[in-house]
């Protein structure tokens, strides 16, 4: 329960209604230890309503069916809080300027959206009757540690949004991406949380980051012409180029005693005259590395002298650990940012990539309208759940998400510890950003491959190495956002097979 003291009023949140219908309740009272209860307003799902002076005349109105509950009380106690008190019978005025008043709304209303969730809780038997890829493609004795969905549950704000517009019957066409509020949005995170100042105009609404990194290829590179990419890599940057019929430049990752870091040597060779795209990804997958902002400066000084059209996917731009820090590449100057097109997305770090959002953000007019010379109808629509799922997780979601990245952290330094000490031979570099993990089994000589003993003797799927490209023969990258629970068992089949060798 979070409890609140400030200018002679004591603020209380409590989620003691659990369940589907059921939701948060906020009591406001008199400062004293004890003191009179003046409003109390249940903001349940179903029969929610408010009172005014519950322990006297108890006045109760019901929420408007289907409204934002929560949206309402915190935006009716911004308006009048001091009028609502002075109705529930209170003696003196609440004690709260303008700032005070501010602070203590948003502190409530995070509380009130976000009740405390149980990671610890997810068993096997809980995601069976997923119908995503990641439970569906495997046997049921397989444990799925593979493609980059979490196994959490998802932002209860998320969550609320969905029930209430399924309940509705809100599933129309949405509207036309450029009326809404999605790039203030966008821009209000980008400011937020990594300091960087983008204009709303220059935000484009996407199904999602791949569809970006197809369009940007097919817009700013003619067939034959290069696009670099740093091997290993998420496959789409292997696949796509090549489907798009564009010249597969790579320039791999250096590996040393310290982890991965980008060749920049190596990448001005590569370059050549014909080369158009420079693909980023960053925080990187599969490696976890979060480049630094001297590594990003190299790469942009190459990308300006070359004329280097730069797409950076930063779609785990959220997924970051302490003692490292995220630097959109666009946000290194105002030269680079005209170059640059950023891909990034709610989905990743909020488990909603079936909700189909994403964001393409420009640094310049010119690329957008290039960008947008591929009819949008060609890249199909975006669904109104969608922009509202990525809403509520950028407006109201954070403090799940820093639940969950405190979670992924102690998940992260558990497999490293694990790998350590009971996969011997097994390499390990910590990621510093998203959740996954590649492991270099290389020197085990491991038959067929890492992906197929770990599936065949410990009933374990990962991610095959070689789909990340030629540097990932002999890796299998592991997906640890899931339970302690089934991350320990996964860990605990794998040391078992390779001991049964």
């Amino acid at each position: 329960m979070l409890t609140i003291a400030e200018g002679g009023i004591r603020f209380e949140v409590e989620h003691r209604s659990p369940g589907p219908g059921g939701g948060p309740t906020l009591r406001i009272c008199d400062a004293e230890q004890g003191g009179r209860e003046r409003l109390r307003f249940d903001c349940f799902e179903r029969g929610g309503h408010w009172h005014l002076d519950p322990g006297g005349s108890d006045t109760i109105t019901r929420f408007e069916e289907g409204a934002d509950s929560i949206g309402w009380t915190v935006e009716t106690l911004r308006r009048d809080l001091a009028g609502l008190l002075a109705r529930a019978g209170a003696a003196a005025a609440p004690r709260l300027d303008a700032a005070a008043q501010a602070r203590v709304l948003a502190r409530l209303e995070a509380a009130l959206r976000n009740p405390p969730v149980d990671l610890d809780a997810v068993r096997p038997a809980s995601r069976r009757p997923s119908r995503g890829e990641k439970w569906s493609l495997y046997p049921e004795d397989v444990l799925p540690l593979w493609v980059a969905d979490m196994d959490f549950p998802i932002a209860e704000p998320i969550r609320r949004m969905l029930r209430f517009a399924v309940e509705r019957s809100d599933l129309g066409y949405p509207i036309h991406p450029m009326p809404t509020d999605i790039g203030e949005i966008a821009a209000a995170r980008m400011q937020e949380r990594f300091g960087w100042q983008i204009e709303p105009a220059q935000v484009e609404v996407l199904s999602d980051v791949v569809q970006g990194l197809v369009v940007s290829l097919l817009q700013f590179a003619e067939p034959g012409e290069g696009a670099v990419v740093q091997t290993p890599i998420y496959p789409p940057f292997l696949n796509d180029v090549r489907a798009s019929g564009r010249r597969l430049v790579e320039n791999p990752l250096v590996r040393d005693a310290g982890g991965y870091r980008v060749d920049l040597e190596g990448l001005r060779a590569a370059v050549d005259p014909g080369t158009r795209l420079l693909l980023l990804c960053n925080p990187h997958n599969p490696t976890g590395r979060v480049l630094r902002r001297d590594e990003l400066e190299g790469l942009a000084e190459i990308a300006l002298r070359r004329d280097l059209v730069v797409v950076s996917d930063e779609i785990h731009a959220d997924l970051v650990y302490p003692g490292h820090r995220h630097v959109p590449f666009a946000s290194l100057a105002p030269e680079v940012a005209e170059r640059t097109i950023t891909l990034t997305a709610a989905s990743k770090a909020f488990n909603i990539a079936g909700l189909r959002c994403g964001l393409a953000i420009f640094g310049s007019d010119a690329q957008r309208r290039r960008f947008n010379a591929l009819p949008r109808h060609a890249r199909g629509g975006v669904g109104l759940l969608g922009f509202e799922a990525l809403r509520a997780a950028w407006r109201h979601a954070q403090p799940w998400l820093d639940a969950v990245l405190a979670y992924l952290e102690a998940n992260r330094d558990f497999t490293t510890r694990f790998v350590a000490a009971e996969l011997p031979g097994v390499r390990l570099h910590p990621p510093e950003g998203t959740y996954l993990a590649w492991l270099d089994c290389s020197a085990l000589g491991l038959e067929p491959s890492p992906h197929a003993f770990f599936l065949q003797r410990a009933r374990v799927g990962l991610s095959d190495g070689p789909t990340f490209g030629a540097p990932g023969h002999g890796f299998v990258r592991i997906n640890f956002a899931t339970s302690r629970a089934i991350l320990g068992e996964a860990l605990e089949r794998m040391a078992k097979s390779l001991r049964a060798r």
